[in-house]
């Protein structure tokens, strides 16, 4: 088995506080804060909420502050281990030092705004007791309970910049020694939406998966919350409820993400055992949603998440470093085959108009049409003017740009002859419609006895000649339209 790939988040997660990204204001609170417990005179206000949005370096503060001050973090994650009991099981270990004088402890409890408010109350009187630094981190301080708010000094993370994330990606691949294209680096830094984290994960998804599956990764993304990050949550976990809320912010409709888990599976589980059970339960909410879709009871939807969340996450044993998410093969395959797709609708269109014919006839049409332009240009290049094709078009059918282009050159030529011809046609009209009609006065002139029509004169005569040999000549103009076309037959009949 190959060996496992490390994911880049952990391998370059920063060891020191000097090496987090562009947060001097908010460290310089940290360090005065821990830097209070270390002296002895421990802060009023005995914990600290490192507040602000993903990836800005909360969770990498608290291990380079352990790691510069020789702390050993005990890390809680508050979505698993909200109760009172729980929280004071770890909160207790840490009071005990350690007799052969070990590093300190730092508690760590992350995601505090989901704590549960049944169990603020004690968690506040646990930090009034506490003889150790306790950390905790959220994405909005506002959504810690007012108990534990109050007994802790806030620090804001600001929002990374795309220049940060771009300067910090850079130097990720100048230590692994691979390049990927400027623009590429710039939709990475620009879909992160300021989280560091997201973007290093996308960075070795696009280098692992190669530069020509970028655009697709990068297609994808929710300005709120990636679907990438939400799967990766889901698959980490081996928690139900955790892997119910990953998804929450996702702004995806509950068949397009069934898609997304289903194409992970594989590359998630390695034992059958385990995939057949994530199957089982993509199974299951499957049919829930056909359900809701038939029945119109969309309440349905939620069992069906349940299912390919909670269900798929507690399968089996996952396997451990780097997993790369990949978008559903259907997705990818409707977006390389979108243009195919335009370009043979917009021929279909014209074969039934021009053609008569209803749309399962055009559709068999077109097959004889492709046999047409991959072997007889000339023929192909009437069609390409019957059926007013453009050049797009006519690529599509002859199959190579080579042929298109020499079947496009024949059907300019046979616009141009038909051009004159109908010019041609149009001024003998107009001569024609110039000479009046003669009257009653005119014919009765002629019925006259003894008189002798004259001769025209030389110059008449020679005038007579230049207006015959000017008709047919093109005239110059962006608004002449070419001859009208009765049938194919009929135009196949003009050449």
């Amino acid at each position: 088995m190959a060996m496992t790939e490390v994911p880049w988040v952990e391998k370059y997660r920063p060891r020191k506080l000097s090496e987090i990204v562009n947060q001097d204001k908010a460290l310089e609170q940290v360090k005065a804060w821990i830097e209070a417990w270390l002296h002895g005179n421990p802060p009023k206000k005995k914990a600290l909420i490192l507040a602000g949005p993903p990836g800005t370096g909360k969770t990498t503060t608290v291990y380079a502050l352990a790691n510069e001050y020789g702390f050993e973090v005990i890390e809680l994650n508050a979505s698993d281990e909200r109760t009172y009991e729980k929280v004071e099981r770890y909160v207790q270990a840490a009071y005990t030092m350690d007799i052969l004088g070990k590093k300190r402890k730092l508690i760590f409890l992350d995601e505090a705004d989901n704590i549960e408010p049944s169990g603020a109350r004690e968690i506040a009187k646990l930090i009034d007791r506490a003889r150790n630094p306790i950390i905790m981190s959220a994405n909005h301080y506002w959504e810690v309970p007012r108990e534990i708010r109050a007994k802790a000094q806030i620090v804001e993370y600001k929002r990374l910049t795309q220049r940060d994330i771009m300067r910090a990606l850079i130097r990720i691949l100048k230590a692994e020694g691979v390049t990927v294209p400027k623009e590429i680096l710039q939709e990475i830094a620009k879909h992160s939406n300021g989280d560091l984290r997201a973007a290093v994960n996308d960075l070795q998804t696009v280098v692992t998966g190669g530069i020509e599956d970028a655009k697709y990764i990068l297609a994808y993304r929710d300005v709120e919350k990636s679907v990438f990050q939400a799967l990766a949550q889901v698959f980490a976990t081996d928690n139900a409820k955790k892997a119910k809320l990953a998804t929450l912010g996702v702004d995806m409709f509950p068949n397009e993400l069934l898609l997304w888990i289903d194409e992970n599976v594989p590359y998630v589980y390695y034992k059958p055992e385990d995939i057949a059970r994530a199957y089982e339960a993509i199974s299951r909410a499957d049919i829930y949603l056909a359900r809701a879709q038939r029945t119109g009871n969309y309440s349905l939807w939620k069992y069906a998440t349940d299912m390919m969340t909670a269900g798929v996450a507690v399968a089996g044993v996952k396997k451990k470093g780097f997993v790369r998410i990949y978008p559903p093969k259907t997705i990818k395959l409707l977006t390389e085959s979108k243009t195919e797709r335009t370009l043979r609708d917009s021929i279909v269109k014209k074969v039934m108009k021009e053609m008569h014919m209803a749309r399962l006839e055009a559709l068999e049409t077109l097959h004889y049409l492709r046999v047409i332009f991959e072997s007889n240009p000339d023929l192909a290049a009437h069609f390409t003017v019957f059926l007013d094709l453009d050049l797009k078009e006519v690529e599509f059918l002859a199959g190579d740009s080579e042929k298109a282009k020499s079947i496009w050159g024949k059907s300019m030529n046979i616009e141009k002859k038909m051009k004159e011809r109908g010019e041609l046609e149009e001024r003998v009209r107009i001569e024609a419609e110039k000479v009046p009609e003669k009257g009653q006065e005119e014919r009765e002139e002629e019925e006259k006895p003894g008189e002798v029509e004259e001769e025209p004169s030389e110059e008449e005569l020679e005038e007579a000649e230049r207006e015959i040999e000017s008709v047919g000549k093109p005239k110059k103009g962006k608004d002449e339209k070419k001859g009208k076309q009765a049938s194919l037959l009929e135009f196949l009949g003009k050449k």
